[in-house]
């Protein structure tokens, strides 16, 4: 298995947990927020799959990144996220968080690696992330918006909607 496959096998990892998640929140919101997400997730695993495609890296590049990068698993923790939700329906600060790890893990594998191709190939991954967090921030938006927006106090304006 090579880092793009094991990056691959943690997306989907969390693109099941999100599935789960949206079947388990009882608020409308929540269940059309993680939903989204998981289609994100899913159209991000598609792009990975075309990058593993396009770019084989040797197994001689991956025997020190192999382990560390297999077991980082970006993830809400599911034992406190019930509890959590409860409390504090804005949840998606949890997904942000996790995908700024992703983002940190790839650039910190980036800095320590020796080898100029393994390298370039963390720091691609590095930028797809990045990528990824924007789109999630745009869906986070997009749900949202229902109930963002502006008043203007104009005369034909002066009770709220």
């Amino acid at each position: 298995m090579n880092i793009i496959e094991c990056t691959i096998a943690m997306k989907q990892g969390t693109h099941a947990h999100y599935r789960r998640l949206a079947e388990a929140v009882g608020d409308t919101e929540l269940q059309r927020l993680f939903s989204l997400l998981a289609d994100e997730e899913q159209k991000h695993i598609g792009l990975l799959q075309k990058i593993n495609s396009r770019v084989r890296p040797t197994s001689d590049e991956l025997t020190a990144l192999e382990a560390s990068v297999c077991a980082y698993r970006p993830m809400l923790n599911e034992a406190d996220l019930n509890a959590e939700l409860d409390r504090d329906p804005d949840a998606f600060r949890h997904v942000v968080k996790d995908e700024e790890e992703t983002i940190e893990f790839f650039d910190l594998l980036a800095r320590e690696c020796q080898d100029a191709r393994m390298k370039k190939l963390c720091l691609l991954l590095a930028r797809q992330e990045r990528k990824h967090l924007a789109t999630v921030e745009n869906i986070y938006d997009f749900v949202e918006e229902p109930r963002t927006y502006l008043e203007w106090g104009e005369f034909s304006n002066l009770h709220k909607l």
